[in-house]
């Protein structure tokens, strides 16, 4: 009896202590949804919140871990460059934007986990053969230039401390690159090298208007999607036809 009294004291502390540490770190979400209509060229999402006095603040947009399968170009027989082998690269997030109150560079190991030396880190790559070293900083390069990738020390803005309390403000540019599905907002508090609170947002990019309408057609009405894609290339068609003609005719 005395053992599961002390066991269930045990799971009561434990609970306390999480609690606590959820607490340290309060934020909102300007929105919940973004919408990605047939004009849209990425978004700016506003963060807000407080973490303890004195503490640094990490923001993280993070997509679904996924693999990435790439095709790897070489020459053959030392003469002609084509595609060789295929590359799979897992443990990925499909999006990953970091941005803090300060570089994480000098943080130690906790910041270096949180942003993008973390997440080419747990990247696994397959054939096990292949050139790690010479192959992460490239497929990071390429994420980069997508837009998907990105980690900015310096974009969260910290106010002044009060009542040991001390509010941020974020505003996380996603790329125009974005695909719809689920996705997550991460706030972290890092103070003395080890993370103090966390808290974390769901939020969804969804498909509206006439994207929403043609990727319908698309996935559920096939016949009719294939329809439209027919008419839209004829009037197309006609009306560079028509474009063409015209300058020829003076």
């Amino acid at each position: 009896m005395k053992r599961i009294l002390l066991f269930l004291l045990g799971l009561a502390f434990l609970a306390n202590a999480a609690g606590i540490q959820a607490a340290d770190v309060d934020f909102t979400v300007g929105q919940s949804t973004v919408d990605m209509d047939l004009f849209y060229n990425g978004a700016s999402i506003p963060v807000t919140g407080a973490v303890p006095e004195g503490a640094l603040v990490v923001v993280r947009f993070i997509g679904k871990i996924g693999e990435v399968s790439m095709k790897q170009k070489g020459k053959a027989m030392g003469l002609l460059w084509m595609n060789m082998n295929t590359l799979h690269f897992s443990h990925m997030p499909a999006i990953c934007l970091v941005e803090a109150s300060a570089p994480l560079a000098g943080t130690g190991q906790v910041g270096e986990k949180l942003g993008l030396a973390g997440v080419t880190d747990s990247i696994v790559i397959e054939p096990a053969s292949a050139d790690r070293q010479m192959l992460l900083p490239e497929i990071l390069k390429l994420k980069k230039s997508e837009g998907l990738y990105r980690e900015d020390g310096g974009a969260v803005k910290l106010e002044s401390a009060k009542d040991g309390r001390q509010a941020f403000s974020a505003s996380v540019r996603l790329p125009s690159r974005l695909t719809p599905g689920e996705y997550s907002i991460e706030v972290f508090a890092v103070k003395d090298g080890e993370i103090v609170g966390q808290s974390v947002k769901p939020i969804a990019a969804r498909l509206v208007g006439v994207p929403a309408f043609i990727a319908n057609l698309a996935f559920n009405h096939g016949l009719w999607y294939g329809i439209l894609a027919s008419l839209i290339s004829m009037l197309a068609g006609l009306a560079v036809g028509l474009i063409f003609g015209s300058k020829g005719a003076h």
